[in-house]
């Protein structure tokens, strides 16, 4: 009984290491300019999309002015939620 289930389980795994070595040989097929000038622009949007993200936690993708706006508009759209209650957060 287990040597049933043994062989089709070797079998799978076979195939799978085997299909993984032939999927990591198309990768070869770049030449080393190639490969180098990918992983530069792999870096360079790592670091752009960083950027944009830092950028708005820290709240300065936006101009003061641009900020208060929205905000006044955000309550606007609430309905002036401060009549019926806050939720939390901070009082302007």
């Amino acid at each position: 009984m287990k040597s049933r289930l043994v062989l089709p389980l070797l079998l799978a795994v076979l195939l799978g290491a085997s299909s993984a070595a032939l999927a990591r040989d198309g990768r070869r097929d770049l030449a080393p300019e190639d490969r180098r000038e990918i992983r530069q622009q792999m870096r360079d949007h790592w670091r752009q999309e960083q950027g944009f993200r830092d950028d708005d936690r820290r709240g300065r993708s936006m101009e003061p002015d641009e900020r208060r706006r929205l905000r006044d508009d955000m309550r606007e759209h609430r309905g002036r939620s401060d009549d019926r209650g806050r939720r939390g957060g901070r009082r302007d």
